[in-house]
């Protein structure tokens, strides 16, 4: 079981908070939860330590955790990979290089298209056998729509994952 809660393990996608962003530098709904997922994304320790106290409990043992990878081609640290592998260190399996972004998509959130064949065609699943057989949670830190799990979901199943679950730290609030 991935959630100790069983209630939690029927849910599509998991979140724990909103995400109210910037917009431009100005939003009267901006807040100190907001700022804490910039402060994970831009991989300050004490958010990233304070959101793996709040995750790790809610975990079960002997499952791989894999993240949704940055937009950015090149980009292989982030802040929610530093979590996954915290996670991972603790009776579980670190899949954080399952999922390989080989072809870079415009940001996100400056307007990138949110459709889920665009992470579909540009995401491969790399290491296999760590999730082959498994029970995964694939984490991400911000998600709108749900498309970028749900085709990293789906990857994750065509090679071999016997359950994937997500789990988003903030979902944006519309």
């Amino acid at each position: 079981m991935i959630f100790k809660n069983a209630a939690s393990n029927q849910a599509d996608i998991i979140t724990l908070a909103f995400y109210h962003p910037k917009r431009r530098g100005s939003n009267p709904d901006f807040d100190e939860q907001s700022m804490q997922i910039l402060s994970l994304k831009a991989r300050n320790r004490q958010v990233i330590a304070s959101y793996y106290s709040i995750v790790d409990p809610l975990l079960g043992w002997g499952l791989a955790i894999a993240v949704v990878p940055s937009c950015d081609s090149a980009r292989i640290s982030s802040g929610i990979r530093d979590l996954a592998q915290l996670l991972a260190g603790n009776g579980r399996t670190d899949a954080t290089s399952c999922l390989v972004r080989h072809t870079t998509i415009p940001k996100l959130a400056c307007g990138g298209d949110r459709k889920m064949e665009v992470h579909l065609n540009s995401i491969n699943v790399t290491d296999a056998h760590l999730i082959r057989g498994r029970e995964v949670l694939l984490l991400d830190d911000i998600t709108t729509t749900g498309n970028s799990l749900r085709a990293c979901r789906i990857l994750l199943e065509q090679n071999g994952a016997s359950l994937v679950k997500c789990l988003a730290l903030a979902e944006t609030a519309s």
